[in-house]
């Protein structure tokens, strides 16, 4: 039986410095079987001149998008629709999979065809990429309950196609917290299970969007919980209550004239 095909939906924009590096890591796979759903959304930095020249020297390369921005919640389903593998994934375009990253998780859930998604564990990695240590969101056991709290299916995932599918797929309306509406939505239907090794580099960048839209990020995340909350039918006897952790920062002040 040839190996199967894994669809990797890859966000593109503004991400110009690291995308390259994004993209050579996926055609460094020993699973040679992958499409790359590059769906450029309006940069205006290079980034689509890149993932266009990367689209010309490899047809595995398919580049998407109607050079608008639309938000990665928009970009994700709309590159997704054009998927045809097995299993679906996402890589950003400013971080890294290790070689064996697709071989190593298409293994995994073949051995295991009652999974809808795996995950697998992830370094974090400054914009040099060096390796800043381990991540820490899938030291937490899941559970579909647990997920409702902590968001620990982080990257590496991969999606069997048929249950992305049966779930419709990323919800657009969610924006930056479509990643874990689909989580929470995938856990109320099909087993999930973590394969506890590295394949996954996150990068640590001042101007993504969990680092700059923090707030944003809550608001949706807060949003898609509440939804799973009412989906299972547990609104009537539990609430959920936002926290916020609040923290000081120490920065250097800039230059002035008088000091200079």
């Amino acid at each position: 039986m040839p190996p199967p095909l894994v669809s990797i939906a890859i966000p593109v924009f503004d991400t110009a410095r690291f995308l390259p590096a994004a993209l050579d890591s996926l055609r460094a796979q020993d699973h040679a079987e992958w499409e790359a759903l590059l769906w450029e959304d309006g940069s205006t930095d290079g980034s689509a001149e890149i993932a266009k020249a990367y689209a010309a020297r490899d047809p595995r390369f398919r580049l998407l998008g109607d050079g608008r921005n639309h938000g990665i919640g928009v970009g994700l389903a709309r590159a997704l629709r054009e998927a045809r593998g097995a299993y679906v994934g996402v890589l950003d375009g400013d971080d890294l999979l290790a070689p064996d990253a697709l071989s190593a998780m298409v293994a995994f859930m073949q051995a295991r065809p009652q999974l809808g998604m795996a995950y697998s564990e992830y370094v974090e990695i400054d914009e040099a990429g060096r390796v800043l240590g381990p991540g820490t969101r899938f030291r937490t056991p899941y559970s579909p309950e647990r997920l409702l709290l902590d968001f620990m299916t982080y990257h590496f995932r991969l999606v069997r196609a048929d249950a992305y599918r049966a779930l419709g797929g990323f919800d657009p309306a969610l924006d930056v917290s479509t990643d874990y509406d689909f989580c929470l939505r995938l856990s109320e239907r099909y087993p999930v299970e973590h394969l506890p090794r590295a394949l996954y580099a996150y990068r640590i960048r001042a101007t993504s969007v969990s680092q700059g839209n923090r707030l944003r990020q809550v608001r949706t995340a807060f949003e898609a919980a509440q939804r799973a909350l009412q989906r299972r039918g547990m609104d009537a006897t539990h609430a959920l209550s936002l926290g916020v952790r609040a923290r000081h920062v120490l920065k250097p002040k800039p230059a002035t004239d008088s000091a200079r």
